[in-house]
């Protein structure tokens, strides 16, 4: 009797585990792709102006395919899974804390800006844009900008050239403190997306 009943339990572990890590697999890309995206992010208060610009610009929609790239598509690292989802943990617990944090005061956007380096990522930017090394359509100081990037080995990053990507007229949707700061600081307005 015992030998059937380790038979049972032998025989219901190989079928129990494997259905847990399926479901397990479906319920975090599940939670990844609904936390993926402009609905979700712009549900902080500290995000609307972000969301705001990001509707007119080119990759919020404001194209003639009507094609979108979610937040994630930009502002994680598409290096790997694992980079993925830490990556995401982190900047959530970052965004939850600002947050909170702007209860009492309001970020310093334009000074984030002067570091957007650091949260806008070229993994996704080349997810997309596949063939920039050599695609032949550009305009020359396109392409030149293009060959200098990609000869830079990793000196330079797509942000470096396109300032205000994915958020067409950021500081306009911004405190008018931040924009008048902003000229101030780079000697020139906000320029719509490239």
């Amino acid at each position: 009797m015992k030998t059937r009943n380790w038979i049972f339990l032998i025989l219901g572990l190989c079928l129990l585990t494997p259905m847990l890590m399926i479901g397990s697999w479906i319920l975090t890309q599940s939670t990844l792709e609904s936390t993926a995206g402009v609905e979700f992010c712009s549900t902080c208060h500290t995000m609307k102006p972000f969301a705001a610009a990001y509707a007119a610009d080119i990759h919020g929609g404001a194209n003639p395919k009507g094609l979108t790239a979610a937040c994630a598509d930009c502002h994680l690292p598409h290096t790997g899974q694992t980079d993925y989802i830490v990556a995401k943990a982190k900047t959530g617990v970052v965004d939850v804390w600002g947050e909170f944090l702007s209860l009492f005061r309001e970020p310093d956007w334009t000074a984030n800006l002067e570091h957007r380096g650091t949260f806008v990522y070229d993994s996704g930017c080349l997810t997309c844009h596949t063939h920039l090394a050599e695609a032949p359509d550009q305009q020359p100081a396109a392409a030149f900008g293009h060959q200098t990037y990609f000869a830079s080995e990793g000196r330079m990053q797509c942000v470096t050239c396109h300032m205000h990507v994915g958020h067409t007229d950021l500081l306009k949707h911004l405190s008018p403190t931040s924009e008048t700061s902003s000229e101030a600081k780079t000697g020139t307005a906000d320029t719509p997306s490239e």
